[in-house]
């Protein structure tokens, strides 16, 4: 009874129904309360019925439903079983046979019992039961495997287990007939067996069908007992097998086994136990005979042994030792109980054959255990599981018998076998004697299945997973019921709480909107300003700083919150400030502006005219206007103390008052100003105020989309386009002055907004419109509009310029893009073309009509006017309908022309012949481009000039344009051609000067090393040298050489290149290191000089200068005069000063070596001579001076060189 009552309390459809209930009572309660914004769904009784209806209906579908689809998962997974449905499509293995046909009826048959066995167990509470998922669960479910003709199915069959379906459809609709085919199923009442094939464990014949099968069945016990697929596993380990087959097919088999056992582990996720069952012992020589006198219940007893399982589970656990200690312990039994078999045996074959089984089963034991090893061996990689139990049995006593023991002494013996290899005395009698069918009689299988494997149903572990989700769900499910529960009541008593609070926080502002009320000065009519503070303060009293009164939490709602009632309340006294305290204000400020207006803005003075008259004609009332009339002016001249954030909070409040509801002017009308204001808006022309709120109108129209550069030139504008102004390219002009903004918009609302305007003059005016006639008013708005549009247009144009590049790269990208298949450039003039032509072409030939129709009516009226002597109004109207839009188009005719096709229907226009000179620029460039990294000269070409030329055929913008690409182009090539020829100079140049001339002497004075002759006349020989032959080569037509600094002739641009300087002064020094050392067009360096003698001192008796051979002599008289050259003849490259001294003793001065000469002259101190040339030199020898003066040749001196860079 206890039993009974807990399973009842503790039942949780019991608690789920007191849970709706609870629920249900708190929506009959509160649920009157409870509102969403100002409604209260839940008032009506009846409304809280169906939600209570409905609640319960919903409660039980969500515990039905899920028993149906289990009850569904369940039918399905036998039927999957039972079809043995193949995920892979084979349609062979769909076909059913008669027998599968059968097996499928008792299958559903058996399933239907097993839940009613399972339901029967539970006792008292079976109708609770009735609701639970988890009979697929309440028995234990093994799986056998083996290989095919082990005994899997015999052994069941004869294992004496009790089978729902035998009393009904006898063991044979059971068991697989002739072997197991796909998978049988036997349902006992402790266990289900799942019997599969054999070649599922094998897997030999067909490999790849048969793992498929295998995998499948795998899957189904995990998809639908996802909890835990399986209690254990019966491996199935036949003698025959162990006896028969060669030791390679048996360790192929135990892999095979080993295998599947892996799968089952790797695939279901879980440990579970497995119990090998040696199967056919009767096989072995003496089993019948040795237990021949055993009864039913010895012959159901266990024979085998158990290993202890946590101690199998341990990485240590030795299965071998442990096999051999527990074998051993079973053949010690058999040997203890021969005497009494032998005893109680009268036959002497059957007594011979008892004493030979211990012999038997031992032989057995080593084939056994390699098996065992080789299922069972342990991996660092793989999954570790050990065997729960080895046991023997025997399901039917059929067949031949293996004499293992006495075959082995044959062999030893060399006794005589047969062919099949058995030996001749016991064989051949077992042969013609085998042992009788006997199918009766099995032998130690129940009690190993029903007190041994079925009662460990509990060791295999669960998908711990599966148990914690479904633990989750249902305890989620008991938290989330109280937990809202919980909320619920928490969130009222929140509500209540904070609604509470909100109407504190409410009452607290109250004091201080009456506080500003009193304070407002009331008479004060020009501050705006000053109402702020109490409108605000009204506006704001129902918001609150801790939530959005429009949108409150929920923790302010549940029914209780009452910021609705509160905004009702304060919206009504803010509506009433607004008109007793802003209008007043509002129409004296419109009056004041009136009165101060004194005409110099027509369209100022008419609207604040309408707006000052609407306040009094309420049909005229149009309080967008008013508001955003009444704002402008505002924020025309704000007060310095004002600031935008107070703007913005009288802007709000001016639409509140203005746009909501009419309103009128509390003041007396004041006609004298009225009819002031109106006496000088009449003196504007109509068409001004016309145009004007035309232009207005229209330039708020969304739908006239503006145009922009980026839309005139297409998607690559922004490639080659900018503007001059710093805008972007997508900054353009408003689409009111475009051909669809004027046909589509100015044109068809002249006539509207003249009537409109003419109306609003009725009432605004008072019916004093200036007399204007139509036509001429028409005209001369158009007029207005086609001055504006050929200015934003001309503003456009004058505003366009090219980018700008960078080097010459960029340079040719542009313009490879401006001469392109779809050049932006072409692109834009042809768009150009379109929105500079405003009157409308007509086809040729209804020109031709007209014109001929136009002539016969010019015919017939001058004959109406010849008849009836018309006046001279009417020609003066007719030329005043002329068409104005003809003024734009004559007005950008130069653009419109460049964009006609040359030839009609054509599509080549006559600005393709200006792109031509683009695209002739852009192959020019590349190929500049191409010499100048290959490092070649220029090519020759006048692509540049040509385009400048063009440049000056275009008009305004587009001459600019060309103008700039022409300028750039040139400066960009001339950059690139210095590049160039800096690379050459260093190569062909300067690696030589750097090696063989900086530094040295005698170009430089301090070099230590001296530049031979030879590298000096490879430096800088006329016509010969690098320097000379370089410059010859690729500077002489580029350099203007008059000038004191040589330098780059000026481009185009009038300017010279930035940095030539620097590569033209080494060649501006080579030219006079040319001329001092390579005189007359010399190959080898040098030069001639004039000694004369100037001074000696008098102790110098004689003086004697050897100049390579040419020699001066002096002794105290006319001065001596000597030209000599360098080199001399004498080929000693010497010069040598010898003095002759009074005291009979000489002094000597000698310089050797290619440059002696200059060396010589370098050890002399220098002061003028007698012409600007001339140099005299003093030279100090010993103590002795001798003075020199020499005149070089030439006006380049070798002795005074220019400083020399290498380039």
């Amino acid at each position: 009874m206890m039993n009974i009552l807990f399973a009842i309390m503790t039942n949780r459809l019991l608690w789920g129904f007191v849970g709706i209930t609870a629920l249900s009572f708190i929506i009959w309660v509160i649920g009157p309360v409870f509102s969403i914004v100002d409604s209260r769904p839940l008032e009506p009784e009846v409304n809280r019925q169906i939600s209570i209806v409905l609640l319960y209906i919903a409660w039980g579908l969500s515990n039905l439903v899920p028993r149906l689809y289990n009850a569904w998962l369940n039918r399905k997974l036998m039927g999957s079983l039972k079809n043995d449905t193949n995920a892979s499509g084979n349609p062979d293995r769909k076909r059913l046979t008669n027998e599968d046909r059968v097996l499928s009826e008792r299958f559903t048959e058996a399933a239907e019992m097993l839940k009613k066995a399972h339901f029967s167990r539970a006792g008292n509470h079976r109708w609770m039961q009735r609701f639970s998922r988890q009979y697929l669960y309440q028995l234990p479910w093994y799986v056998i495997i083996g290989a095919p003709g082990a005994g899997k199915t015999t052994a069941l069959v004869n294992s004496g287990l009790q089978f729902p379906l035998a009393d009904r459809f006898g063991k044979a609709a059971l068991r697989g007939i002739g072997g197991t085919r796909n998978c049988d199923w036997w349902f006992t009442n402790e266990a289900v067996l799942l019997d599969t094939a054999g070649r599922y464990t094998t897997q030999e014949s067909e490999q790849q069908q048969d793992a498929s099968e295998w995998n499948n069945f795998v899957g189904l016990l995990r998809k639908y007992r996802g909890r835990q697929p399986i209690n254990g596993v019966i491996v199935t380990v036949s003698v025959s097998d162990l006896l028969t087959q060669s030791a390679q097919t048996s360790r192929e088999q135990a892999l095979s086994l080993r295998q599947r056992l892996m799968e089952l582990h790797e695939q279901l996720g879980i440990r579970f136990p497995v119990y090998v069952m040696v199967t056919k012992t009767d096989l072995l020589k003496g089993f019948r005979a040795y237990f021949a006198k055993f009864d039913k219940a010895q012959r159901d007893q266990v024979w085998g042994f158990t290993f202890p399982w946590e101690r199998s589970k341990q990485a240590d656990f030795d299965l071998q030792s442990a096999f051999i200690q527990e074998y051993a312990l079973l053949q010690q039994r058999l040997d203890a109980g021969l005497p009494d078999t032998l005893l109680q045996e009268s036959d002497a074959k059957a007594r011979a054959e008892s004493f030979l089984f211990p012999q038997e089963f031992a032989a057995l034991r080593p084939l056994l255990a390699d098996y065992l090893d080789t299922v069972f061996a342990r991996s660092n990689f793989e999954t570790q599981f050990s065997p729960r139990g080895i046991y023997f049995a025997s399901g039917i006593q059929e067949g031949l018998p293996f004499d293992r023991v006495m075959g082995e002494l044959n062999r030893a013996l060399l006794l005589p076998q047969d062919e099949a290899g058995s030996s001749g005395s016991w064989d051949n009698v077992n042969k013609e004697s085998p042992i009788p069918a006997n199918k009766g009689q099995s032998f130690f299988l129940k009690d190993l299945l029903q007190n041994v494997i079925f009662k460990e149903a509990g060791l295999a572990g669960s998908n711990r997973w599966w148990e914690l989700r479904n633990r989750a769900v249902l305890w989620s499910g008991y938290i989330a019921l109280v937990v809202g529960l919980v909320i619920a009541g928490l969130l009222w008593i929140t509500s209540f709480g904070n609604n509470k609070s909100y109407l504190a926080e409410v009452q607290n502002k109250v004091p201080k909107v009456t506080d500003l009320s009193k304070d407002l000065q009331v008479n004060n009519l020009t501050d705006l300003y000053a109402l702020l503070p109490f409108l605000n303060g009204v506006l704001t009293l129902p918001e609150s700083d801790d939530f959005d009164i429009n949108h409150p939490p929920i923790t302010r709602r549940m029914g209780l919150y009452r910021g609705g009632e509160v905004s009702d309340a304060s919206m009504t006294l803010y509506q009433k400030s607004l008109k007793q305290l802003l209008m007043p204000q509002v129409a004296m400020l419109i009056a004041t502006w009136l009165r101060n207006d004194n005409g110099s803005d027509a369209d100022y003075s008419y609207e604040a005219l309408k707006a000052y008259q609407m306040l009094y004609q309420p049909k005229h009332y149009d309080g967008k206007f008013l508001h955003a009339w009444v704002v402008l002016n505002i924020q025309r001249n704000p007060p310095q103390n004002v600031t935008s954030a107070q703007i913005k909070q009288l802007d709000w409040h001016l639409m509140q008052l203005l746009e909501t509801q009419i309103q009128a002017s509390p003041y007396a009308r004041d006609d004298a100003l009225v009819k002031r204001e109106q006496a000088l808006i009449n003196q504007m022309p109509l068409s001004q105020r016309v145009y004007g709120r035309l232009k207005r109108l229209l330039e708020r129209d969304d739908s006239l989309r503006p145009v922009s550069l980026a839309s005139l030139g297409g998607p690559q504008s922004e490639l080659v386009f900018s503007r001059k102004s710093g805008k972007s390219i997508g900054d353009g002009i408003p689409g009111l002055f475009t051909p669809e903004g004027y046909w589509g918009s100015f044109d068809k609302n002249i006539e509207a907004v003249t009537a409109s305007l003419h109306d609003d003059d009725q009432w605004v005016l008072g019916g004093q419109t200036q007399s204007e006639n139509k036509q001429q008013t028409d005209l001369a708005v158009r007029q207005l509009y086609m001055a504006d549009y050929m200015r934003q247009w001309d503003g456009l144009l004058q505003d366009i310029t090219l980018n700008s590049s960078a080097d010459l790269s960029q340079r040719i990208n542009a313009a490879r893009l401006l001469s392109g298949s779809n050049s932006p450039l072409r692109k834009l003039v042809i768009n150009l073309s379109h929105y500079l032509v405003l009157d409308k072409a007509e086809p040729a030939e209804e020109k031709g009509q007209d014109k001929k129709e136009g002539a016969s009516a010019s015919s017939a009226s001058n004959t109406l006017q010849a008849l009836f002597h018309a006046n001279q109004a009417i020609t003066a109207a007719s030329q005043q309908q002329q068409t104005p839009e003809k003024s734009v188009t004559a007005h950008f005719a130069p653009i419109i022309e460049l964009a006609q096709p040359l030839e009609k229907g054509g599509k080549t226009i006559a600005f393709d012949d200006f792109l031509r000179q683009i695209d002739d620029l852009y192959r020019y460039l590349t190929a500049v481009q191409d010499a100048a990294n290959s490092g070649m000269p220029p090519p020759a070409g006048d692509s540049i000039s040509r385009l400048q030329a063009s440049a000056g055929r275009l008009p305004g913008s587009l001459q600019n344009m060309f103008t700039s690409m022409a300028v750039g182009a040139s400066s960009d090539t001339r950059q690139r051609d210095l590049d160039n020829v800096r690379k050459r100079i260093n190569v062909e140049v300067g690696s030589f000067c750097r090696q063989a001339i900086a530094g040295r002497y005698p170009l430089s004075r301090s070099g230590r090393t001296e530049v031979t002759p030879d590298d000096l006349a490879r430096m800088f020989a006329p016509g010969t040298g690098l320097m000379d032959s370089f410059f010859r080569d690729n500077l002489a037509n580029k350099v203007d050489t008059t000038q004191t600094s040589w330098r780059f002739t000026p481009g185009i641009d009038g300017k010279t290149l930035a940095g030539g300087e620097s590569v033209l002064r080494p060649f501006q020094q080579a030219q006079s290191i040319r001329d001092a050392f390579f005189a007359n067009g010399a190959t080898t360096p040098s030069f001639r000089v004039t000694v004369r003698t100037r001074q000696i001192d008098n102790d110098i008796l004689t003086m004697t200068l050897d100049v390579d051979g040419q020699q001066l002599r002096y002794s105290h008289g006319p001065p001596a005069v000597q030209l000599v050259s360098w080199p001399g003849p004498g080929g000693t490259s010497q010069v040598r000063m010898q003095l002759g001294l009074a005291d009979g003793t000489s002094a000597t001065l000698v310089t050797d070596g290619a440059w002696a000469l200059n060396h010589f002259f370098d050890n002399a101190r220098l002061s003028p001579g007698s012409s600007a040339l001339s140099r005299q030199a003093d030279f100090n020898v010993n103590g002795h001076h001798v003075t020199l003066e020499f005149t070089p040749n030439s006006i380049r001196n070798p002795f005074q060189l220019p400083g020399f860079s290498c380039p």
